[in-house]
């Protein structure tokens, strides 16, 4: 345990004790106004423009500029929300999250059916499993833990009334098919790079990917559903689950089945990043260095080759995506 972990906690519990004292709009715009102002002189401000640059490539400076500084703001709005998830996720008329299940696979789910739920760092997408709960699916939600352990308990304790379970990533694929087997719902976020994924098309440039969890869905034959968590003003939120993504059987190996449909996934978000661009949170380098990019589209290409089962087992065998923490 560092100072700087002692530290960190420290500032954390501060913000939380404030944000707690008040309504969840007034909470919510404070911590907006806080790293809107702050979060363009973090060091990862470098990282967020660069990944706005790839992404909108024709976008003038200005515009990089003002959308970075609305994604922290974003970000300070998620941060100061911690406190009020129990009544963000509260149902009931006045309700602050409504929640759009385009395909009744939320129904399915509750029914102990199981579903494969992908999303992105996308308005406070904490949520995604609340609203997951509040409909009655037993829900198992992928994470990876933050390097700070006082940080990541004491984010875990506010996690405890969404009423999920979460698995770390450094836990087998195996366990991910026991809680499937138990007719449990996987609830994973995909939008962010995963140094051991495969290169997978993301705004036109190869993008290191995930494709664990599409692979489960194919070996189980489980619906592999995006699911989109958009602001719509201060506190009030439209989490929608959109039909599922069908695999292509005929393009053979899992592996290139699970390609395809991360490629998929891939531009379904870039759908809602262009919609919302400052609701998206990509504060890690998202694409390959430029120096690196010719051996990435290399890759891609090997990537979209057929493979044999044992080269897809192997596959299936990787540890899927961090998902609910903000880098």
């Amino acid at each position: 345990m560092t100072l700087a972990d002692r530290s960190g906690a420290i500032l954390m519990r501060a913000v939380w004790r404030v944000a707690a004292t008040l309504p969840p709009a007034r909470a919510s715009a404070l911590g907006a106004a806080i790293l809107g102002r702050s979060g363009p002189w973090i060091r990862k401000q470098r990282l967020l423009t660069d990944n706005l640059r790839t992404a909108f490539p024709d976008w003038p400076e200005a515009r990089i500029a003002a959308t970075a500084k609305a994604s922290w703001a974003s970000l300070g709005r998620v941060v100061a929300e911690f406190p009020h998830l129990a009544e963000l996720m509260a149902p009931g008329e006045s309700a602050f999250v409504e929640v759009v299940d385009e395909t009744a696979l939320l129904t399915r789910a509750a029914r102990g059916r199981p579903v494969v739920m992908a999303s992105g760092h996308f308005a406070n997408w904490e949520l995604l499993a609340g609203a997951a709960s509040r409909h009655g699916v037993p829900l198992t939600v992928v994470h990876a833990a933050r390097a700070n352990p006082l940080v990541e308990a004491l984010l875990q304790a506010h996690r405890q009334v969404l009423g999920c379970a979460f698995l770390e990533r450094g836990e087998s694929v195996l366990a991910m098919r026991r809680h499937i087997r138990a007719g449990r719902s996987i609830g994973v976020l995909l939008d962010q790079r995963y140094d051991d994924g495969e290169p997978v098309p993301f705004f036109g440039r190869p993008a290191l990917t995930a494709t664990a969890p599409a692979l489960l869905a194919i070996r189980h034959d489980l619906p592999f559903a995006p699911v989109r968590a958009e602001r719509l003003e201060g506190c009030r939120f439209r989490i929608t689950v959109e039909p599922a993504l069908h695999p292509d059987r005929t393009l053979g190996s899992p592996r290139a089945i699970a390609l395809d449909l991360m490629a998929r996934l891939n531009r379904r978000f870039e759908a809602w990043i262009r919609e919302r661009p400052e609701q998206w949170l990509c504060i890690k380098r998202r694409w390959p260095k430029p120096a690196s990019r010719k051996t990435a589209v290399a890759s891609a290409a090997v990537a979209l080759d057929d493979v044999s089962d044992e080269t897809a087992a192997a596959g299936l065998r990787q540890e899927p995506a961090r998902t609910l923490e903000a880098s």
